[in-house]
């Protein structure tokens, strides 16, 4: 999804603004990397860079108080960023939708995993008759669960 080509160049060499980029930039990498991961069918438990996108997302999120505390930027600057975090933006919903369809396919995975080890230990599981003791064969003829006594 890094088609970026209607994102603008930087209008400013403001240090500030140079930062948020670079921070951008790098929130963009560690997106592209995982959605790309993903696709491949990669599993959801990708923690390493859900800790790595949250704090990029905190730091960005400084660098923009900064900027505004800061004071006024130019039409050119706003609208930069705003191309910017639209994009980031953008790119994250990509994210998601794509990690919520891997966390689907790991639950379904999960659900098939289980159910194959249920089936093979229903077929495997060993018989008890009327005196609990096991039989032999592993019969799965109805037998009574009385007492012998009783039955």
């Amino acid at each position: 999804m890094r088609a970026e080509t209607t994102i603008e160049r930087r209008p400013s060499d403001n240090p500030k603004i140079v930062e948020l980029d670079a921070l951008i930039e790098e929130l963009i990498a560690v997106i592209d990397d995982e959605n790309a991961l993903l696709a491949s069918g990669m599993p959801a438990s990708l923690a390493a860079t859900t800790g790595r996108k949250s704090n990029l997302a905190s730091s960005i999120e400084a660098s923009l108080k900064a900027i505004g505390a800061a004071g006024p930027v130019t039409d050119a600057e706003r609208s930069y960023l705003d191309q910017r975090v639209g994009f980031v933006q953008r790119l994250a919903q990509e994210n998601l939708s794509r990690l919520a369809g891997a966390i689907g396919a790991s639950r379904r995975r999960i659900a098939a995993v289980v159910a194959a080890v249920r089936e093979d230990g229903a077929s495997t599981a060993p018989v008890y008759g009327r005196t609990g003791s096991r039989m032999s064969g592993g019969s799965t003829a109805h037998t009574s669960l009385l007492p012998d006594r009783l039955a």
